[in-house]
């Protein structure tokens, strides 16, 4: 049979008034940028405590003189400047106000806790380079309109010691006329500030999906709100590649990498990954390490890539998608020969969707990539209203089965890890399979089996899979780390097959649990992470 081909037209993403980070873009503008004049504006630096009325130089990347503005606020955590240019002509009080209070005291996502708070808590304290416990915002005119705000770390090298403030940009236009805009960068460029304070070389991607991350946390996600679309739209994109000047989409695929992370691993992760003073890919391992997960990067973004397609599946998606879901190519009408498909970057993915024909029908699928390629794939059955995730298991030559029986469509989630490779072919079939199982192209094992439980870590419920290769009395049962059983799922009589259980953890703690299978004399254990 000749191979067809899989033709992969991308959808546009809605256009969008373009935004970019300040600090990335202050890191590309550097050598353009004009250099401090010889002689600064001179102005009185006052050894008293800064209060309101207090007027100050500041260092601004994109001015050679130093620009003077005045304290309208100072609160808990923060002394709000604004640049005398912009005082009483774009910016008043009741906006100096709302943002202190925003900082400060309460935000959208709790009432009763400020920006600071909740960003120390979930990202580690900001450096205190000045000697201040409180951070310095400075609201100016930026002259790029693009940038809503940025954190620039040259401030510390300023020959002028007092000058080396801890401090944010913001654009006081942006912070006027749009304010949910301005206020979310806010969160964004305190997240760089913090971070660049604990790891002043982190890769770029980590860095700025913690920041969108950062909005999120504080009530204001997406400020851009084509950048999740854009991404979700076309989602082979290499994860770890930012490139400069940066498009939506990669601002959508780092915040919903690390929303995904705090979600699933909790916030100590966040928090290590922050900390770590290894970088990306290194880093995040190193985080999984020293929080006492059995899981790394590449684990965790072959089920991220899942949970992008089965995004309003309660047991598989997670909460930054609010029920977006990554596109998916649309295959032939069953059945198909091989058709070609590609996964043109490392850690991208291509999703395929297979629809049954008439009704119900059951469904086999074999999957071969390429020799010099690495792959994850899965496979999401849809019935009805119900999703299944199957993982598919691959053999030494890069080729794996899946058979779901009794389905309305299964979707084939194709992830590259690899520098190389990147091609495969599909072919589909109607099956007569039983139940719904995942193997490598050779025949199903014949023996007893307790299959990869997904998700794992999961934060309401898990699926765990079994085979039994012949009838038998079989027990499941899930047991915490200090050896209790907490849940028996079953113990009964059950012929040779392929099952299904479901555990909901909802009334147990966060914690390590193991799941354990009793059949024929046979026992099987598979660990697994419950987080809330």
């Amino acid at each position: 049979m000749r191979c067809g081909l899989l033709l992969i037209l991308l959808p546009l993403a809605a256009f969008a008034e373009e935004r970019i980070c300040g600090t990335r873009w202050l890191e590309t503008q550097r050598q353009s940028l004009p250099a401090p004049a010889a002689k600064t504006l001179e102005a009185r630096q006052e050894d008293a405590p800064i209060e309101v009325g207090t007027q100050l130089p500041f260092f601004v990347p994109t001015d050679p003189l130093l620009n003077l503005a005045t304290c309208r606020y100072k609160g808990e955590h923060c002394y709000i400047f604004v640049e005398e240019s912009q005082w009483d002509i774009l910016v008043a009080q009741p906006d100096v106000d709302k943002l202190g209070e925003l900082f400060d005291r309460s935000t959208p996502a709790d009432p009763e806790r400020g920006m600071y708070d909740l960003a120390v808590e979930a990202f580690g304290p900001p450096p205190d380079r000045d000697g201040d416990p409180r951070v310095f915002i400075l609201v100016l005119d930026i002259p790029d309109d693009r940038v809503v705000g940025y954190f620039d770390r040259s401030v510390y090298k300023h020959v002028q010691e007092t000058l080396r403030r801890d401090t944010v940009y913001l654009d006081a236009r942006k912070l006027v006329f749009e304010a949910y805009l301005g206020r979310g960068t806010l969160a964004h460029e305190f997240q760089h500030l913090i971070h660049w304070g604990h790891d002043e070389d982190e890769e770029a991607w980590v860095d700025e999906g913690l920041a969108g991350y950062a909005e999120e946390l504080t009530g204001f996600p997406e400020t851009d709100p084509s950048m999740v679309p854009s991404f979700l739209d076309n989602t082979d994109r290499d994860l770890t590649r930012w490139p400069f000047p940066a498009a939506p989409e990669s601002y959508g695929k780092t915040y919903l990498f690390a929303s995904f992370l705090a979600e699933r691993y909790g916030p100590e992760l966040i928090r290590r990954v922050v900390a770590e003073p290894r970088n990306g890919i290194f880093g995040i391992d190193e985080a999984f390490k020293d929080d006492n997960w059995v899981q790394d990067y590449a684990g965790a973004w072959s089920e991220w890539i899942a949970a992008n397609y089965a995004a309003d599946d309660p047991d598989y998606g997670y909460r930054a998608l609010r029920g977006r879901r990554a596109f998916a190519f649309s295959a032939p009408v069953l059945p198909f020969d091989p058709i070609g498909g590609r996964v043109n970057n490392p850690w991208g993915t291509t999703n395929v969707i297979i629809r049954a024909a008439g009704g119900r029908e059951n469904i086999e699928v074999d999957f071969a990539g390429s020799a010099d390629g690495r792959y994850a794939v899965w496979a999401y059955a849809m019935r009805g209203g119900s999703g299944e995730m199957i993982a598919v298991e691959l053999d030494g030559a890069n080729a794996g089965r899946v058979r779901a029986p009794g389905v309305d469509s299964l979707a084939v989630i194709v992830g590259r890890t690899s520098l190389a490779g990147g091609d495969f072919t599909l072919a589909a079939r109607s099956s007569i399979a039983p139940t719904a199982v995942a193997a490598g192209a050779g025949a199903v094992p014949e023996a007893t089996v307790l299959d990869p439980v997904y998700p794992n870590p999961f934060n309401h419920s898990v699926v765990l899979p079994f085979r039994l290769a012949r009838a038998a009395t079989a027990e499941l049962a899930i047991y915490n780390a200090l050896g209790q059983r907490v849940a028996l799922l079953l113990s009964q009589r059950l012929g040779a097959g392929n099952y299904r259980a479901r555990w909901n953890g909802d009334n147990a703690a966060s914690g390590p649990y193991t799941a354990v299978l009793k059949a024929d004399g046979v026992v099987r254990s598979r660990h697994l992470i419950l987080v809330k």
